[in-house]
C-alpha cells in the first residue's frame, strides 16, 4: 500500500512540475524574445547574459606525457614534470608562479600604490556567472568592493600549480576564510555582520603573455559545494551569502537551484524505479544465489 502511495504521489507531482514547467517555459520564452527585440532595436544589451563577447582562446598547448603504470591501473596520468620540459612558451614555470602571486598581491593592480600594468590591455575577467568583463571595467568594479576593508582577516588559503598542458596557466586553488568586520561596497554598502566567511575550495586561474601579463583571469568554480558557508558560490557571491546578504536573484542563492524539470524527471526515475527499471531499482536475486 505504501509503495503504491509513493507511486501515485510521484506521478502527481511528476505532472504538476512538468506542467508548470511548460508554463514557465513559454513565459519566459516570449519574455526573452520581447527583450531581444527591443535589443535589436536600440543596440542595446552588449556584453549581457545571451550577448557575450567573445573570450580568449587558448593560445599555448603542450603535447602530453604520460607516466607508464601497470595495466589496469589509472589510465592517463600525466609525468607533469616531462610534460613541462616539452613546453615552448618563454616563461618558465617559477617565472610563472612569481607573477601570478606577485598580481595578487597587488590586488590585480587596484591596491593603493599599484598600476594595473601587471594587467594585459586586452584581459579579460570570466567567473562562472559574470564575464567577460574588460580591463576598464574590471578594475573599476573589483577596486570599489573594498573586499580587505570589509574582512580584513581576509586569507585565500591558495596553492598553486602551473598547467603541464597550458603552460601559460596558473592555477591556484582557494579555501577563502575571514570575518565581515567592515562594510562590503556592494550596491547600497552591506553593513559588518560579524559573520565568518568560509567559502568551498575554488579553482582559478591566469593566463599570460608571452610579456608575463595576465590576459585572462577566471575565479569561483567551486569544487565542492558541501564546504563552507555560501551553498557552493565563490567569489563576491560567495561572500555576500556567507554574511547573509545574498543578491536577490536564484543565481545569487546557491550554486544551483534545481529547475521543475529536472524535478519533474527525478519524479518519473522513481516511478521507473518502482517498477524495476534504472539503475536505483532493486534487484531481483538471480538464481545462482
Amino acid at each position: 500500500m505504501v509503495q503504491v502511495l509513493s507511486i501515485l504521489g510521484n506521478c502527481t507531482a511528476g505532472s504538476i512540475l512538468l506542467f508548470g514547467d511548460g508554463i514557465s517555459t513559454c513565459i519566459t520564452g516570449a519574455t526573452r524574445l520581447l527583450a531581444r527585440s527591443i535589443d535589436s532595436l536600440c543596440g542595446s544589451g552588449e556584453n549581457t547574459v545571451w550577448c557575450r563577447k567573445a573570450w580568449h582562446e587558448q593560445r599555448f598547448k603542450t603535447e602530453p606525457v604520460y607516466v607508464n603504470t601497470p595495466e589496469g591501473m589509472l589510465i592517463g596520468e600525466l609525468d607533469v614534470d616531462a610534460t613541462l620540459k616539452q613546453s615552448k612558451f618563454p616563461l618558465p614555470p617559477a617565472v610563472l608562479l612569481a607573477k601570478a602571486k606577485a598580481v595578487l598581491g597587488c590586488e590585480f593592480g587596484t591596491k593603493e600604490g599599484s598600476d594595473a600594468s601587471c594587467l594585459a590591455d586586452d584581459f579579460q575577467f570570466v567567473a562562472p556567472i559574470i564575464g567577460p568583463l574588460f580591463k576598464d571595467e574590471f578594475q573599476k568594479n573589483f577596486g570599489s568592493f573594498k573586499v580587505k576593508e570589509a574582512l580584513p582577516d581576509l586569507k585565500s588559503n591558495s596553492w598553486f600549480q602551473v598547467d603541464p598542458l597550458e603552460p601559460n596557466r596558473v592555477w591556484y586553488i582557494s579555501r577563502t576564510t575571514g570575518t565581515h568586520t567592515g562594510t562590503l561596497r556592494l550596491g547600497a554598502g552591506v553593513p559588518a555582520t560579524g559573520r565568518e566567511v568560509r567559502m568551498p575550495p575554488q579553482a582559478q586561474s591566469m593566463l599570460f603573455d608571452e610579456e608575463g601579463k595576465c590576459y585572462t583571469l577566471t575565479v569561483g568554480y567551486a569544487m565542492d559545494k558541501r564546504i563552507g558557508n555560501s551553498e557552493g558560490l565563490g567569489g563576491v557571491f560567495g561572500i555576500v551569502k556567507a554574511v547573509g546578504k545574498p543578491l536577490p536573484v536564484p543565481e545569487g542563492q546557491r550554486l544551483y537551484t534545481p529547475s521543475l524539470r529536472y524535478e519533474a524527471f527525478e519524479r518519473v526515475a522513481k516511478v521507473g524505479e518502482a517498477f524495476g527499471f534504472g539503475p536505483g531499482a532493486k534487484q531481483e536475486p538471480s538464481k545462482s544465489d
